[in-house]
């Protein structure tokens, strides 16, 4: 137990060491960035004037007129008092309908335009975007390069190896 007691700060010390990464701080002597071209596709929007025919009458004389003719046949159709005047309102409507109608059949074509849109395909931009940095580096005397998601500034940690006990 005594011998127990003496090994377990010795294999503490050894573990605590195993698995830890040691780094140190390197000079950057370039960083560049590095660019990539994406497609954004875009839904094409394209809007053109097209003319519309449509029949119009200047009078309101017509659809006033069948709305009375209607309303009396329907009125003479009901045969007791509530039926006159649901006869009457439907008589009046169809009437009214009819007469319209009629007074478009004699009126004018009235040419509009119209603005109409619609999607027609896609475009497709193009976009340059930073891609990540190519950095250069300096340690113990030599040069390195690696690829980075970002600019690391004047100086970068760097992972070594620890030195082995020989």
């Amino acid at each position: 137990m005594r011998y127990m007691l003496l090994l377990l700060p010795l294999l503490t010390a050894c573990s605590s060491h195993y698995g830890k990464k040691h780094y140190v701080m390197a000079n950057v002597t370039k960083s560049e960035p590095v660019y990539k071209t994406i497609e954004i596709h875009k839904p094409k929007r394209v809007c053109e004037e097209r003319q519309v025919v449509q029949r119009e009458s200047d009078s309101a004389t017509p659809t006033i007129v069948g709305a009375i003719i209607g309303g009396a046949l329907g009125n003479a159709i009901g045969h007791n008092s509530s039926n006159k005047k649901v006869g009457m309102a439907a008589g009046a409507v169809l009437g009214g309908s009819i007469g319209h109608d009629v007074g478009k059949q004699n009126g004018s074509d009235v040419v509009h335009l119209q603005t109409v849109c619609y999607q027609a395909g896609t475009e497709v931009e193009y976009q340059s975007v930073v891609d990540g940095y190519r950095v250069t580096y300096q340690l113990n005397g030599r040069e390195y390069t690696t690829m980075l998601d970002r600019d690391p500034g004047a100086q970068m940690p760097v992972v070594v190896e620890p030195p082995r006990n020989r």
